[in-house]
């Protein structure tokens, strides 16, 4: 049953180009949005719980000295490494499915339209089950290593490192109500895109 308010999950590993499509939507339409990677980084701010345990397990090397933030490009350094230290980061950082929930709650005890709700992990961290149409954005791999090299000034290993550590769109597709392919111009993505949400809009 769909809820007052309808939940847009949007997926795709790192690079996949769903933040660029995102923020086209947002200035056009201007629907609520819940960001859960950025809302993971605030859980890690100064002086909140998470804050020390994570210096407590990576050390203090990750803080950077001019402004006491956790550097996150350091500790993406180490936990794209192994799974098991970003288990350690996800454990450290506390329920973040809480969080996005919480915020999805009050998109709808407001009666907004429509919300998007954006994450690597939107499946495996299970906020599908808040969701009424997920859509999955893949890219060619080549292209994301080019993307992820340029945006985040990675080396190709450390780019490499970090594709690897995310899981493939094809271990997704079942899950998705659409997949959408960014390996060409961007303006005609969007293209297709827009037709989906106002598609979406209109039930």
């Amino acid at each position: 049953m769909k809820s007052k308010t309808i939940i847009l999950g949007i997926t795709g590993s790192i690079a996949t180009g769903k933040s660029t499509i995102i923020k086209k939507l947002l200035d056009e339409f201007n629907p609520e949005y819940c960001d859960a990677d950025k809302l993971v980084h605030s859980l890690y701010e100064p002086g909140k719980p998470a804050y020390y345990r994570i210096i407590e397990i990576f050390g203090q090397e990750i803080v950077d000295e001019k402004t006491s933030y956790i550097n996150r490009q350091k500790l993406g350094g180490i936990v794209f490494k192994d799974k098991n230290s970003m288990k350690k980061l996800t454990d450290a950082i506390g329920n973040i499915g809480i969080e996005v929930k919480n915020l999805v709650d009050s998109w709808s005890e407001n009666n907004k339209k429509l919300g998007i709700v954006e994450a690597v992990n939107l499946i495996e961290a299970n906020y599908i089950a808040w969701c009424d149409e997920v859509w999955l954005f893949k890219v060619d791999n080549n292209i994301a290593l080019k993307r992820l090299k340029n945006r985040n000034n990675l080396s190709q290993k450390e780019a490499e490192k970090r594709i690897n550590s995310q899981t493939s769109w094809e271990k997704r597709i079942d899950y998705a109500n659409f997949t959408i392919d960014t390996n060409g111009n961007i303006d005609e993505v969007y293209t297709k895109v827009k037709k989906l949400y106002l598609n979406l809009i209109k039930i």
